[in-house]
């Protein structure tokens, strides 16, 4: 298909290496259009035979064929970019690189902060159109059970001395205080949508990194640093705004909280505009109405980032004007509180799910888990660029994952229980924790 679009081969190979990751990249016009605006023609023929995960410079330099010193320049440039993520490795005292991913990774990444060494208006228009005209790209990044982003409800609306357990990683404001970093960006979403002519009334350096992600950040000048404090206070003005907190759909040091609006986020404009209704996971929380106290007044149906809550006509008491409550479809409500905080009389409120939402525990098992849910975990596992054998094992365990249904269910439940965890551990035992959660 590229070639229909008088595509050089190095953006060929760029796109079919990107789509080997966790969230994929068909090929379109559009797609090749940003990706020769984000990368030079060398970056991109050295991005397409990068590894797909953290590896030394040593390592890159065997699987690309350039040198170390060749390779330690254009490292610098292309972190410096948003194209190559980053990480020291404690243990051994040294520096990994991989490829940085489309989502989240290098789409954002080139408008978390105004640039002018690239035309950032054209890239949001390509962003747009390929992001949500085209159906290719958002139905493959969401498809699978395992997202890269989950709802946190707002805290505000939970319920108090009930005996409800409220685990830490279900607060947005835990997740920040426990953050050994914080950094704010500007917002990709509204960022593309002020460039597209489509201004956002809500705030717009308001994208909060954490940890590993805030590190990335800032060393690179995609954000700034921020207190724990002013954080916290981002993240009560986003609640009074009535945005939705998307975060980093991890347990253990999430890289990410976002403040979401209906009009702009992307994953929220695909559970909108393309009917992917499990584009975000949801939080462990659902919208309830009490009716004996619902006086119908819709707000709560207006604020729904979903619409997710419609209202109904209930029997109205003789004599008297038919009533309207508010009715919640339980099946795609993304449990995210904005009803119950906009709710001014006490008529929403906030219950636990009775089925537990699985959340991974760490980065690396939200991407292993991604990839196999995807049909690309051998891409991670045996890199066909690494040699013959990793090649022959790409190759087996992708026919394994092209299987019929039934028996492609059997086979990820057998890799998930057999090679995940023990890959998991492995990483652990030989670069550390800190690899786990890049």
């Amino acid at each position: 298909m590229g070639h229909l679009f008088n595509v050089k081969e190095e953006y060929l190979a760029l796109q079919r290496r990107l789509d080997q990751t966790q969230s994929g990249l068909p090929p379109s016009e559009e797609l090749y259009e940003i990706l020769k605006i984000l990368y030079t023609e060398d970056e991109a023929r050295l991005a397409a035979t990068m590894p797909l995960r953290p590896s030394p410079l040593s390592a890159i330099a065997r699987q690309t064929g350039r040198s170390v010193a060749e390779l330690k320049p254009l490292m610098e440039r292309m972190t410096g970019k948003g194209l190559v993520l980053d990480l020291f490795n404690e243990r051994k005292n040294e520096w990994y690189y991989m490829i940085a991913p489309p989502v989240v990774g290098f789409f954002e990444f080139s408008m978390m902060r105004r640039r002018d060494n690239i035309d950032q208006k054209k890239l949001a228009h390509l962003f747009y159109s390929y992001m949500h005209d085209g159906k290719e790209f958002p139905a493959g990044l969401f498809s699978g059970k395992t997202q890269i982003g989950r709802t946190v409800v707002h805290e505000t609306t939970l319920p108090e001395g009930d005996g409800t357990e409220i685990l830490s990683y279900e607060r947005a404001s835990d997740l920040i205080r426990e953050s050994a970093k914080g950094a704010v960006s500007l917002c990709f979403c509204r960022h593309e949508a002020e460039h597209r002519g489509k201004p956002c009334k809500h705030p717009m350096e308001i994208c909060t990194s954490l940890n590993g992600g805030a590190d990335y950040v800032i060393r690179h000048g995609h954000g700034r640093e921020a207190s724990t404090g002013e954080l916290l206070d981002i993240l009560a003005r986003a609640r009074e705004e009535g945005l939705v907190q998307i975060c980093d759909n991890v347990k253990n040091r999430p890289t990410y909280i976002c403040h979401c609006c209906s009009c702009c986020c992307g994953q929220l404009l695909a559970i909108n505009t393309l009917g992917l209704n499990h584009a975000v996971k949801t939080s462990q929380f659902l919208a309830e109405v009490d009716e004996t106290k619902c006086v119908g007044c819709g707000k709560c149906a207006r604020a729904c980032p979903i619409q997710a809550i419609t209202m109904v006509a209930v029997r109205p008491e003789p004599g008297k004007k038919q009533p309207l409550h508010s009715s919640i479809d339980a099946g795609i409500c993304l449990g995210c509180g904005v009803c119950a905080d906009t709710c001014n009389k006490d008529a929403m409120g906030m219950i636990r799910r009775k089925e537990r939402v699985l959340t991974p525990e760490n980065t690396i098992e939200r991407i292993l888990k991604m990839n196999l849910e995807r049909g690309k975990i051998q891409h991670l596992l045996f890199d066909d660029q690494a040699g013959i054998t990793f090649k022959f094992m790409n190759r087996f365990l992708g026919a394994i994952l092209r299987l019929p249904p039934v028996k492609k269910t059997l086979a990820q439940e057998q890799i998930q229980s057999r090679f995940i965890n023990f890959f998991i551990d492995e990483i652990k035992r030989t670069h550390g924790e800190d690899t786990v959660n890049f």
